[in-house]
């Protein structure tokens, strides 16, 4: 009887620990680079930024993502004599299952901000990564 229980609790042990073994999972992380300096010489506003996420990045990636306020720097690579743009930065991170559907959402993001904020580029980096919650 002894031995029984012992099983039982081992079982009951195992069964409910399961999570814990679980295998992490493989997904990538996308960083996106949204400098805010404005072609007039203003900035995106806090506000503005706001919006954009609002309309633009949740309904997109409605789990959930990270931003981060950054201070960047960039050279146009197409122009031999462009100056070094030095300006304040959202650093927006996505962790995601890295299919296809997702590479075309995160492109339509940085379309999108390109369009609305009138830039020439938004800085992207993916890089797997393993979840492991």
């Amino acid at each position: 009887m002894r031995r029984i229980s012992f099983i039982a609790c081992l079982f009951a042990a195992l069964v409910f620990a399961a999570p814990s073994f679980a295998q992490p999972q493989q997904a990538v992380e996308t960083s996106l680079y949204f400098g805010l300096a404005l072609e007039d010489g203003g900035e995106v506003s806090e506000e503005a930024w706001h919006v954009f996420l609002a309309e633009e990045v949740t309904p997109r990636f409605p789990d959930g993502f990270t931003v981060i306020d950054a201070y960047g720097q960039w050279h146009d690579p197409s122009l031999a004599d462009a100056p070094i743009i030095r300006e304040k930065t959202k650093l927006l991170i996505i962790v995601h299952p890295g299919t296809a559907e997702t590479d075309k959402v995160v492109t339509e993001i940085k379309e999108r901000y390109k369009k609305r904020f009138d830039q020439k580029s938004v800085f992207h980096t993916d890089a797997p990564v393993r979840i492991v919650e």
